[in-house]
């Protein structure tokens, strides 16, 4: 018998072994700055920085040569059990004693190298900025039929921009003002070229002015996302300015798209929204990836709270936009899957649009579009939601139940739909129960927000004050309308439109 299992024995053992050596050999591996940057070079980055470190110009130590070819062998993972310091060092200098000094500042040097060559690359990339530092050092030189040969260029350049944002106008600047000052210096102190000085001052303007409505637009959305609705000083000022000067540039789209963004997140009013819409029509006006994103985010974000404010009509609205942003391919933005609160949005906008046929489509077909990690429990969840909508609720805590996961949004909206299950089937020890424990998880989990962790406890607090009316018999109804009151008036609140749907449904419910 033990003959039998020695076999087994020293295998395990050998496995043990082996297990020990490998996991030596992993922490001895050479981990630096350098070589997690170079990690993340492409293979023709990779490439090209070899070329960038062999150039004379750039690098003058012959050891750094001799190091990227060795890199080369470890390239792109760097994980083998060779590739440790005292191996490369010995590769580096045979038969020399291991200088761990030698090594760090091999390494230094490497990332130094490394950065360098992002920069120059990222330098070369960009070919207007290229084309513009070649006409400031041309400037500096005096030479007239060069200047104007790279001007022409980078003009070019410039004008095959497809958008016209900041950045544009910073750059149409930059050169404006590179070929007044060229002009000036070539011909006289006295010489003053008005219309580049004009065309310079109106393009800073213009770039100033979208960068600020950009930035104050992030503002107002994150004050509204938050849930915070007290008056900004500094957007207050910020708006009276902006309204004076975007009056001067009513043909400039870009300043124009911006500027009804801007509107919209601060003052909320509707007329933002559909001027918004119309100017960031796709075919007419072309985006960058990040408009893209942004101007679908100002107008849902605003959606959703003209629905939480009990505008019914905007629910429809709210789903238009998340099946066209689905439907025009740019659900994804940078990423190569769909993000699984996007999913989940578009599952519960649908569901209150009363789209539910269309729901159930749109679950299966993007389900393989999910990232590994979500996909399962984002399909269970988008079910529940759909079987919670369709009236069975027995199904719908199946399908919750089958959601295993420590996703902070995946638990606010699970305890979130197991209180609406229990609400509607009316067991009284369940609801209560959970509510409690909903209230629990909104005071331990410390990385919620304050305000958005009042906002969820209003809802729960509700929610709570509608069960206790709907299950007594003798409900009156002064106490539903005191809380439709009470509703309308709070703002820091989610879910707010099923709260009224379900004082309406308490309403009816009341005899004559």
């Amino acid at each position: 018998m033990f003959l039998h299992y020695l076999p087994s024995i020293f295998y395990i053992s050998f496995v043990i072994r082996m297990s020990y050596l490998f996991k030596t050999a992993d922490i001895n591996m050479i981990r630096s700055k350098a070589i997690d940057l170079i990690k993340t070079f492409n293979e023709e980055e990779f490439r090209q920085f070899g070329l960038y470190t062999e150039s004379p110009y750039f690098n003058r130590e012959l050891i750094q040569v001799k190091f990227y070819e060795l890199l080369k062998k470890y390239y792109p993972e760097f994980k083998a059990r060779t590739f440790t310091k005292e191996q490369v060092y010995s590769k580096l200098y045979p038969g020399k004693t291991f200088n761990d000094g030698i090594m760090r500042n091999i390494l230094s040097k490497t990332l130094e190298l490394a950065e360098n060559f992002l920069a120059i690359k990222q330098f070369r990339d960009d070919e207007f900025n290229h084309s513009l530092h070649m006409l400031q050092a041309i400037a500096k030189k005096g030479n007239d039929k060069l200047f104007g040969k790279v001007e022409v260029k980078a003009a070019g350049l410039l004008e095959k921009s497809q958008v016209k944002d900041e950045m544009y106008f910073l750059n149409l600047y930059l050169l404006n003002n590179e070929k007044r000052l060229f002009s000036k210096n070539q011909k006289s102190s006295l010489y003053f070229p008005d219309e580049l000085l004009k065309s310079s001052t109106e393009s800073i303007s213009l770039s100033f002015l979208i960068f600020m409505l950009r930035n104050y637009t992030d503002i107002a959305n994150t004050n509204l996302k938050m849930f915070r609705f007290e008056e900004h000083a500094s957007l207050t000022e910020f708006e009276k300015y902006a309204d004076s000067e975007v009056k001067k540039y009513k043909d400039t789209e870009y300043l124009q798209y911006y500027y009804y963004s801007f509107k919209l997140a601060k003052s909320q009013d509707e007329k933002y929204f559909f001027e918004l819409k119309k100017i960031a029509d796709l075919s007419h006006l072309k985006f960058s990836e990040r408009d893209r994103r942004d101007i679908f985010t100002i107008l849902t974000n605003f959606c959703y709270f003209k629905v939480n404010s009990g505008d019914l009509n905007f629910r429809r609205e709210h789903f238009q936009l998340l099946r066209e942003n689905f439907e025009r391919g740019t659900y994804k933005g940078i990423r190569n899957y769909v993000d699984h609160i996007n999913y989940l949005n578009v599952t519960v906008t649908g569901l209150d649009a009363g789209e539910i046929e269309w729901v159930e489509e749109f679950i299966l077909k993007y389900k393989p579009e999910l990232d590994d990690s979500n996909r399962e429990n984002s399909f269970n969840f988008a079910n529940a939601l759909v079987y919670y909508k369709k009236g069975n609720y027995d199904e719908a805590l199946n399908k919750a139940a089958k959601v295993k996961t420590d996703d902070l949004s995946y638990k606010h909206q699970l305890k979130s739909l197991y209180m609406k299950i229990y609400f509607e089937m009316n067991v009284i020890e369940p609801f209560y129960s959970h509510v409690d424990s909903y209230r629990h998880f909104l005071l331990n989990e410390k990385h919620i927000p304050e305000n958005t962790r009042n906002s969820i406890n209003n809802y729960v607090n509700f929610t709570k004050k509608l069960f206790d009316i709907k299950i007594r018999s003798s409900a009156k109804d002064f106490e539903i309308h005191k809380v439709r009151k009470e509703l309308l008036e709070s703002k820091a609140i989610v879910n707010k439109l099923w709260l009224l749907d379900k004082v309406t449904e308490i309403e009816n419910s009341l005899p004559g």
